[in-house]
């Protein structure tokens, strides 16, 4: 998954984006919060992917990102 899917995902889930720092975009879920790097081209990792997810978890579910793809 490329990190433009992720944020794309991540907005359809009312998630939004607060700043940016770099390549490095910080998103806020209700009071959870996480990083996502977005460098063009690139696939997210998949240990980078299960620790966004497990970040935003207490907000957006268990496995959400596995029910949203």
């Amino acid at each position: 998954m490329k990190a433009r899917e992720l944020l794309q995902l991540l907005r359809e889930l009312d998630c939004v984006e607060i700043r940016q720092s770099g390549s490095h975009r910080i998103v806020r879920c209700g009071k959870c919060q996480s990083v996502i790097p977005v460098h063009p081209g690139e696939d997210l990792g998949r240990g980078l992917l299960k620790a966004i997810e497990d970040q935003l978890a207490p907000c957006l579910g268990k496995r959400w990102l596995r029910k949203g793809r």
